[in-house]
């Protein structure tokens, strides 16, 4: 399965909560999404995670260009790990799968 390369669209979502006043739980998000991983695998479901905890913790307070692009980028991880879609799939699968 191929997932082209999210980094632009995580460093512009991550730009844009920074100017948003979310430096603290932004600069979690980026650690956690550039962080070495082993395999590509391990690497989208560790981003999906880390996406879904940032938005979880800042909740409204994300720019909607932000969480647009955050959306996007769950979309695509979606495809390895249909737990991260960002849709009612995403959100059952996360209820009650593990």
């Amino acid at each position: 399965m191929h997932v082209p390369d999210l980094t632009p669209k995580l460093r512009q979502a991550l730009k844009l909560a920074c100017d948003a006043g979310l430096t603290e739980t932004a600069d979690e998000l980026e650690a956690r999404c550039f962080a070495a991983y082993t395999t590509s695998s391990e690497l989208l479901g560790g981003t999906g995670e880390a996406i879904l905890r940032f938005r979880s913790r800042e909740g409204d307070r994300v720019p909607a260009e932000a969480a647009k692009l955050l959306d996007e980028c769950l979309q695509e991880i979606g495809k390895v790990w249909p737990r991260y879609r960002p849709d009612v799939l995403g959100r059952f699968l996360r209820m009650f799968v593990r």
